[in-house]
């Protein structure tokens, strides 16, 4: 496996990487090593996501979101996650053989012919976001694949240790104490989106109001970073939201530079692999009706590749001033998504 620097980029981390031999396991291991240290990694390379999944499920377990997994997984159930199951079945139907929809998903417009959407992210722009962004947990790798009609498109990449780097040492001591506080609203990261589509994303990123997060956080490489709330920020714990607003107004004049912005210009057969804790990614290109363009969303955890703390799948939610644990915490969504559906019915 051979490296060499992104163009037109000028951030610290973030590389291109070719040449791999996909039948050398220390190689592909290292392949993980690396992603998870340069949190934005380009490959040029036309491979099956077979080939894909299998490389990434030995850097560690396969990531869905938690209250996904407890949906397809049947962990809770009751006609008021009857609609999420179906769709979220839909997204990963494509790659139902060999367990990949625990890992792998479809971003298309693509339908069928009732009019069900077999991918996520169907139409629109994206905002800057990341997975599962109000939950503190380890590391997760995404490797996003362009199959077929990509061209024309575009996604944008930005890693916030730069940003965070250059913050003065009061400030960089100050984003190391702040918890963030989460609000889902719909239609602000993904806006025109239908009901269902919306429904997945919130129960990926933000299935409970007053979910809290810390805003400093760190690579299971060690690279630090910022865990930018992005669309679901709802102010600091412990501070007005006029002083919650101003210093996010003040991170974010440092965060969304141009230097640090990495943009893919698709073209079929490529592979960007990018970071969720420090790491942001979003869509510029407004996916229309009837767009054939279809992507592949496998995400992984690096568990296998480190033996650190952001190596390892928390057991615990942060959740209005309180640590839960995994249980506890589904239960509390599902009696609000109980009390919502039957509010609605």
């Amino acid at each position: 496996m051979k490296t060499r620097s992104l163009q037109n980029y000028d951030s610290s981390v973030g590389v291109e990487v070719y040449d791999i031999d996909w039948n050398c396991k220390e190689e592909l291991l290292e392949l993980g090593r690396l992603c998870a240290s340069q949190c934005i990694v380009f490959l040029d390379e036309n491979i099956p996501t077979k080939t894909l999944y299998d490389c990434m499920s030995s850097w560690g377990d396969p990531s869905m979101a938690l209250m996904h997994e407890q949906v397809t997984e049947k962990k809770v159930t009751g006609r008021h996650w009857r609609e999420l199951y179906a769709h979220l079945m839909y997204i990963t139907k494509a790659y139902a053989k060999d367990d990949m929809y625990k890992a792998t998903s479809v971003i298309s417009y693509k339908q069928e012919e009732t009019g069900k959407p077999l991918g996520m992210f169907v139409n629109g722009e994206l905002d800057w976001h990341s997975d599962q962004c109000a939950f503190d947990d380890c590391q997760r790798i995404i490797a996003l694949q362009s199959i077929s009609n990509t061209e024309n498109s575009q996604t944008q990449f930005l890693c916030t240790h730069d940003a965070y780097e250059s913050l003065s040492p009061d400030m960089q001591s100050m984003v190391r104490e702040l918890v963030v506080k989460h609000k889902w609203r719909d239609n602000v990261m993904a806006p025109g989106l239908n009901r269902m589509q919306t429904m997945i994303i919130r129960y990926n990123m933000v299935p409970l109001d007053r979910m809290e997060t810390l805003l400093y956080s760190e690579t299971a490489s060690g690279l630090s970073g910022i865990k930018m709330p992005s669309h679901s920020f709802d102010g600091f714990v412990g501070m007005t939201r006029e002083e919650s607003d101003r210093i996010m107004d003040e991170l974010k004049e440092k965060i969304f530079n141009e230097k640090y912005v990495y943009t893919r210009n698709w073209k079929d057969g490529q592979v960007m692999f990018m970071d969720q804790e420090i790491t942001l990614h979003k869509r510029p290109t407004n996916i229309q009706s009837g767009d054939k363009r279809e992507l592949a969303r496998s995400i992984f955890y690096v568990n296998n590749l480190f033996d650190t703390e952001k190596s390892k799948r928390s057991s615990t939610i942060r959740y209005n001033g309180s640590l839960y644990n995994e249980e506890d915490f589904v239960k509390l969504v599902d009696e609000a998504r109980k009390r919502e559906f039957e509010q609605v019915s």
